[in-house]
């Protein structure tokens, strides 16, 4: 799921992943990078996994995670 309300201004990249998911009073963020080649032992190069206060906070930290990749 790719809710994008905060961060329709960045474009993602193809292999960043996330997902937003309601937990009790808040939400899960997770966010990963889809790793680059089969051989690895895990399909990703690395992965979070965030429990936040609302959906607001997830698209928070996602934009400014977006934001330092554009900007180095």
């Amino acid at each position: 799921m790719r809710v994008l309300n905060l961060v329709n201004s960045f474009s993602i990249p193809d292999t960043i992943r996330y997902r937003i998911t309601p937990h009790g009073d808040g939400v899960i963020f997770c966010l990963w990078e889809v790793a680059p080649s089969d051989v690895r032992e895990q399909p990703f190069l690395f992965k979070i996994n965030q429990r936040l206060a609302s959906r607001e906070e997830a698209q928070e930290l996602l934009k400014n995670y977006l934001e330092s990749l554009r900007t180095g």
